[in-house]
């Protein structure tokens, strides 16, 4: 009998960095590759699997039916590569780091990432540390943290030791079915006034001549989620952060469009061996996608 092919998980990953993306260009530079090799890895796997996963035209990508099925096998698949690759690559480690991160993330991202980690490195204890990226980073030039997830506009360029690990959009979130979007002025939930997000959307209303006011402020994202869950402002927060009773605003609610935002995980050069693979595991965890997406789908 003869033997079935088997799918590279470089193609699937490629697969899934489009998938995420909706564009073979930015793709491209998730996994390294031109645009033209891309698109060479995609043909090929429609070949192989002798379906067609993506509808293109001149301005959108688009999964097909087909590509929307193979989303979440992709992602499990190349996600149980990573943690093989982990397992039989990397000595048995011990010992204890501590590892700081904004609560936004620390409530959608970092648990997936930690549990993973968990699995391929039982012995190693990781404590976490709740801040703002930019108290986070005076932690870590202190030592009193070893690394921290920290977005990366806040990035300080004195941290030397940092790669860029995710993107996504940020987005106004207000309550499903709400009526604070459409007030005057604007009621908004924002963060600390050194918060780049709270900066960028106060600025994109101001220049789009939205009347707007601060309504509510929480040091912690959880604070605005209230806030906005009950339908007393709309805020400006990553798009992960959606929920059951929170959505994202889109274009017909005449607010600003608010771009994208990058996740930098940065880190101490200390030669600590517990570190080193944790950097490459945050960094192997983001390249399929957001952490939290892939656990779900797991």
């Amino acid at each position: 009998m003869a033997l079935q092919p088997i799918i590279d998980p470089e193609l699937l990953r490629t697969f899934l960095a489009i998938a995420d993306t909706g564009s073979f260009s930015a793709a491209a530079d998730i996994v390294g590759r031109t645009p033209s090799a891309v698109s060479m890895q995609i043909k090929k796997l429609e070949e192989m699997i002798e379906r067609r996963l993506f509808d293109r035209d001149s301005r959108s990508v688009i999964l097909t039916a087909n590509g929307e099925a193979l989303v979440t096998d992709a992602r499990r698949l190349v996600d149980m590569n990573a943690q093989l690759l982990a397992r039989m690559r990397t000595p048995d480690l011990a010992g204890s780091i501590t590892v700081g991160t904004p609560d936004e993330y620390a409530t959608t991202f970092l648990p997936c990432v930690l549990r993973r980690f968990a699995r391929t490195h039982p012995a190693v204890q990781v404590n976490v540390v709740c801040d703002y990226s930019t108290i986070l980073q005076e932690k870590l030039r202190q030592g009193e943290i070893d690394a921290a997830m920290v977005t990366e506009a806040e990035l300080d360029s004195l941290i030397i030791n940092s790669r860029t690990v995710y993107e996504e959009d940020l987005a106004w979130l207000g309550a499903r079915n709400g009526s604070a979007g459409l007030l005057r002025p604007l009621p908004i939930a924002v963060a600390n006034v050194q918060c780049c997000w709270r900066v960028r959307s106060v600025a994109a209303l101001s220049r789009a001549g939205i009347d707007h006011k601060i309504a509510y402020s929480s040091a912690s994202a959880a604070g605005q989620l209230a806030a906005v869950a009950a339908d007393l402002a709309v805020a400006p927060l990553p798009v992960s952060l959606e929920n059951n009773a929170v959505v994202r605003l889109g274009p017909d609610s005449g607010l600003p469009s608010l771009g994208t935002y990058r996740i930098a995980f940065a880190w101490q050069d200390h030669g600590n061996a517990c570190i080193d693979a944790l950097v490459d595991h945050v960094e192997a965890s983001f390249a399929v996608g957001a952490p939290r997406a892939i656990e779900v789908a797991a």
